[in-house]
Protein backbone atom coordinates (compact mmCIF):
# COMPACT_ATOMS: atom_id res chain seq x y z
CA UNK A 1 0.00 0.00 0.00
CA UNK A 2 1.58 3.33 -1.03
CA UNK A 3 2.49 5.63 1.80
CA UNK A 4 0.53 8.88 2.00
CA UNK A 5 2.27 11.81 0.42
CA UNK A 6 3.83 14.00 3.07
CA UNK A 7 3.32 17.71 2.81
CA UNK A 8 6.52 19.65 2.22
CA UNK A 9 7.69 21.57 5.23
CA UNK A 10 7.33 25.30 5.07
CA UNK A 11 10.68 27.06 5.16
CA UNK A 12 11.63 28.43 8.53
CA UNK A 13 11.53 32.22 8.83
CA UNK A 14 14.87 33.88 8.35
CA UNK A 15 16.50 35.80 11.17
CA UNK A 16 15.49 39.07 9.49
CA UNK A 17 11.88 37.92 9.21
CA UNK A 18 11.82 36.91 12.87
CA UNK A 19 13.24 40.27 13.92
CA UNK A 20 10.71 42.14 11.76
CA UNK A 21 7.88 40.12 13.29
CA UNK A 22 9.08 40.85 16.83
CA UNK A 23 9.43 44.53 16.01
CA UNK A 24 5.84 44.63 14.76
CA UNK A 25 4.66 42.89 17.94
CA UNK A 26 6.42 45.57 19.98
CA UNK A 27 4.87 48.44 18.01
CA UNK A 28 1.37 46.96 18.13
CA UNK A 29 1.76 46.41 21.87
CA UNK A 30 2.83 50.05 22.21
CA UNK A 31 -0.34 51.19 20.42
CA UNK A 32 -2.44 49.02 22.73
CA UNK A 33 -0.81 50.54 25.83
CA UNK A 34 -1.22 54.09 24.46
CA UNK A 35 -4.85 53.34 23.63
CA UNK A 36 -5.58 52.24 27.18
CA UNK A 37 -3.21 54.28 29.33
CA UNK A 38 -1.72 57.05 27.19
CA UNK A 39 1.97 57.64 26.54
CA UNK A 40 2.56 58.13 30.26
CA UNK A 41 1.50 54.50 30.82
CA UNK A 42 4.07 53.20 28.35
CA UNK A 43 6.99 51.47 30.06
CA UNK A 44 9.51 48.89 28.97
CA UNK A 45 8.09 46.35 31.40
CA UNK A 46 4.48 46.80 30.26
CA UNK A 47 5.64 46.67 26.65
CA UNK A 48 7.61 43.48 27.20
CA UNK A 49 4.68 41.81 28.97
CA UNK A 50 2.18 42.77 26.28
CA UNK A 51 4.40 41.96 23.28
CA UNK A 52 5.91 38.75 24.67
CA UNK A 53 9.50 39.83 24.06
CA UNK A 54 12.20 40.75 26.54
CA UNK A 55 13.15 44.29 27.52
CA UNK A 56 16.66 43.93 25.99
CA UNK A 57 15.02 42.86 22.71
CA UNK A 58 12.91 46.03 22.71
CA UNK A 59 16.02 48.15 23.14
CA UNK A 60 17.86 46.21 20.41
CA UNK A 61 15.05 46.28 17.84
CA UNK A 62 13.46 49.68 18.48
CA UNK A 63 15.16 51.65 21.26
CA UNK A 64 13.96 53.50 24.35
CA UNK A 65 10.44 54.67 25.22
CA UNK A 66 10.65 57.76 22.97
CA UNK A 67 12.01 55.67 20.09
CA UNK A 68 9.09 53.26 20.48
CA UNK A 69 6.57 56.11 20.32
CA UNK A 70 8.24 57.56 17.22
CA UNK A 71 8.41 54.17 15.48
CA UNK A 72 4.76 53.39 16.25
CA UNK A 73 3.65 56.78 14.96
CA UNK A 74 5.99 56.72 11.94
CA UNK A 75 4.75 53.36 10.69
CA UNK A 76 1.11 54.45 10.71
CA UNK A 77 1.96 57.90 9.37
CA UNK A 78 3.66 56.30 6.36
CA UNK A 79 0.51 54.31 5.62
CA UNK A 80 -1.60 57.45 6.11
CA UNK A 81 0.60 59.49 3.76
CA UNK A 82 0.35 56.77 1.11
CA UNK A 83 -3.45 57.01 1.29
CA UNK A 84 -3.32 60.83 1.21
CA UNK A 85 -1.20 60.76 -1.94
CA UNK A 86 -4.05 58.89 -3.65
CA UNK A 87 -6.50 61.60 -2.53
CA UNK A 88 -7.53 64.26 -5.08
CA UNK A 89 -5.58 67.53 -4.73
CA UNK A 90 -8.41 69.23 -2.92
CA UNK A 91 -8.26 70.83 0.55
CA UNK A 92 -11.61 69.41 1.64
CA UNK A 93 -10.59 65.91 0.46
CA UNK A 94 -7.42 66.08 2.59
CA UNK A 95 -9.47 67.14 5.62
CA UNK A 96 -11.99 64.33 5.01
CA UNK A 97 -9.21 61.75 4.62
CA UNK A 98 -7.52 62.89 7.84
CA UNK A 99 -10.73 62.70 9.88
CA UNK A 100 -11.61 59.33 8.35
CA UNK A 101 -8.16 57.91 9.20
CA UNK A 102 -8.22 59.06 12.83
CA UNK A 103 -11.79 57.94 13.52
CA UNK A 104 -11.19 54.40 12.25
CA UNK A 105 -9.48 53.64 15.58
CA UNK A 106 -10.94 56.33 17.83
CA UNK A 107 -9.79 55.19 21.27
CA UNK A 108 -6.18 54.84 20.14
CA UNK A 109 -6.00 58.08 18.19
CA UNK A 110 -7.80 60.10 20.84
CA UNK A 111 -5.30 58.91 23.44
CA UNK A 112 -2.37 59.45 21.06
CA UNK A 113 -3.44 63.00 20.14
CA UNK A 114 -3.73 63.98 23.81
CA UNK A 115 -0.36 62.36 24.56
CA UNK A 116 1.37 64.15 21.66
CA UNK A 117 -0.19 67.45 22.72
CA UNK A 118 1.41 67.06 26.13
CA UNK A 119 4.86 66.69 24.56
CA UNK A 120 7.02 69.68 23.63
CA UNK A 121 6.20 71.36 20.31
CA UNK A 122 9.45 70.28 18.65
CA UNK A 123 9.11 66.62 19.61
CA UNK A 124 9.93 64.56 16.53
CA UNK A 125 6.72 62.50 16.72
CA UNK A 126 4.60 65.69 16.75
CA UNK A 127 6.60 67.17 13.86
CA UNK A 128 6.22 63.98 11.83
CA UNK A 129 2.43 63.95 12.11
CA UNK A 130 2.04 67.68 11.41
CA UNK A 131 4.27 67.62 8.34
CA UNK A 132 2.40 64.65 6.84
CA UNK A 133 -0.79 66.68 6.47
CA UNK A 134 0.95 70.00 5.76
CA UNK A 135 2.70 68.57 2.71
CA UNK A 136 -0.59 67.55 1.16
CA UNK A 137 -2.20 70.90 1.98
CA UNK A 138 0.73 72.68 0.34
CA UNK A 139 0.12 70.71 -2.86
CA UNK A 140 -3.58 71.67 -2.82
CA UNK A 141 -2.88 75.37 -2.21
CA UNK A 142 -0.22 75.41 -4.94
CA UNK A 143 -2.70 73.92 -7.41
CA UNK A 144 -5.31 76.55 -6.52
CA UNK A 145 -2.72 79.29 -7.09
CA UNK A 146 -1.68 77.77 -10.42
CA UNK A 147 -5.32 77.70 -11.56
CA UNK A 148 -5.82 81.35 -10.60
CA UNK A 149 -8.31 80.46 -7.86
CA UNK A 150 -6.21 81.88 -5.01
CA UNK A 151 -6.28 85.57 -4.15
CA UNK A 152 -3.03 87.20 -5.29
CA UNK A 153 -2.21 88.64 -1.85
CA UNK A 154 -2.39 85.27 -0.10
CA UNK A 155 0.85 83.77 1.25
CA UNK A 156 0.46 80.02 0.55
CA UNK A 157 2.70 79.05 3.47
CA UNK A 158 0.75 81.18 5.95
CA UNK A 159 -2.55 79.78 4.65
CA UNK A 160 -1.27 76.22 4.97
CA UNK A 161 -0.19 76.85 8.56
CA UNK A 162 -3.60 78.30 9.46
CA UNK A 163 -5.42 75.38 7.86
CA UNK A 164 -3.22 72.96 9.79
CA UNK A 165 -3.86 74.87 13.02
CA UNK A 166 -7.62 74.74 12.45
CA UNK A 167 -7.50 71.00 11.83
CA UNK A 168 -5.32 70.49 14.92
CA UNK A 169 -7.81 72.45 17.06
CA UNK A 170 -10.78 70.37 15.90
CA UNK A 171 -8.77 67.16 16.35
CA UNK A 172 -7.85 68.08 19.91
CA UNK A 173 -11.47 68.93 20.76
CA UNK A 174 -12.51 65.52 19.46
CA UNK A 175 -9.65 63.77 21.28
CA UNK A 176 -10.64 65.37 24.58
CA UNK A 177 -14.25 64.34 24.16
CA UNK A 178 -15.72 67.77 23.41
CA UNK A 179 -16.83 66.75 19.90
CA UNK A 180 -18.60 63.69 18.63
CA UNK A 181 -17.09 61.99 15.60
CA UNK A 182 -19.69 63.60 13.33
CA UNK A 183 -19.06 66.92 15.03
CA UNK A 184 -15.32 66.56 14.48
CA UNK A 185 -15.81 66.11 10.75
CA UNK A 186 -18.22 69.06 10.56
CA UNK A 187 -16.01 71.34 12.67
CA UNK A 188 -12.89 70.56 10.62
CA UNK A 189 -14.65 71.17 7.29
CA UNK A 190 -16.48 74.27 8.51
CA UNK A 191 -13.33 75.97 9.87
CA UNK A 192 -11.43 75.11 6.69
CA UNK A 193 -14.21 76.41 4.42
CA UNK A 194 -14.44 79.73 6.30
CA UNK A 195 -10.71 80.31 5.82
CA UNK A 196 -10.81 79.32 2.17
CA UNK A 197 -13.72 81.70 1.43
CA UNK A 198 -11.43 84.62 2.22
CA UNK A 199 -8.45 83.14 0.39
CA UNK A 200 -10.05 82.14 -2.93
CA UNK A 201 -12.09 83.69 -5.72
CA UNK A 202 -14.50 82.69 -8.46
CA UNK A 203 -15.91 79.19 -8.54
CA UNK A 204 -13.56 78.00 -5.79
CA UNK A 205 -14.89 80.66 -3.41
CA UNK A 206 -18.47 79.73 -4.23
CA UNK A 207 -17.69 76.06 -3.63
CA UNK A 208 -16.14 76.74 -0.22
CA UNK A 209 -19.09 78.98 0.65
CA UNK A 210 -21.52 76.14 -0.10
CA UNK A 211 -19.38 73.78 1.99
CA UNK A 212 -19.45 76.18 4.96
CA UNK A 213 -23.24 76.52 4.70
CA UNK A 214 -23.65 72.74 4.54
CA UNK A 215 -21.64 72.11 7.72
CA UNK A 216 -22.37 75.17 9.85
CA UNK A 217 -25.44 73.74 11.56
CA UNK A 218 -23.90 70.33 12.13
CA UNK A 219 -20.70 71.84 13.53
CA UNK A 220 -22.77 73.56 16.23
CA UNK A 221 -25.29 70.78 16.79
CA UNK A 222 -22.67 68.06 17.24
CA UNK A 223 -20.63 69.98 19.80
CA UNK A 224 -21.07 68.66 23.30
CA UNK A 225 -21.81 71.04 26.15
CA UNK A 226 -18.40 71.06 27.74
CA UNK A 227 -16.04 68.21 28.52
CA UNK A 228 -18.07 65.15 29.44
CA UNK A 229 -15.50 63.01 31.24
CA UNK A 230 -12.78 60.64 30.08
CA UNK A 231 -12.51 59.25 26.59
CA UNK A 232 -15.10 56.54 25.98
CA UNK A 233 -13.98 53.12 27.08
CA UNK A 234 -11.05 54.42 29.11
CA UNK A 235 -10.84 54.51 32.87
CA UNK A 236 -10.53 57.87 34.55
Amino acid sequence: MPSPRTRPREPRPTVDQQMARRRELILEAARAVIEGEGYEGLSMRSLAAKSGVTVPTIYNLVGNKEDVLFAAVAEQTDAFVASLERTPHDVSAVMEATVRHLTRRPRYYRSLVVSLTNLEDNHRARRLVSRAVERQLEVCIAELAENGALESWIDPRALTERLQAGLDAATLEWARGALTTAGYRAAALYAMALMMIGATRGEARESFGALARDHQGEALRRKRTGYDGPIEGRAA
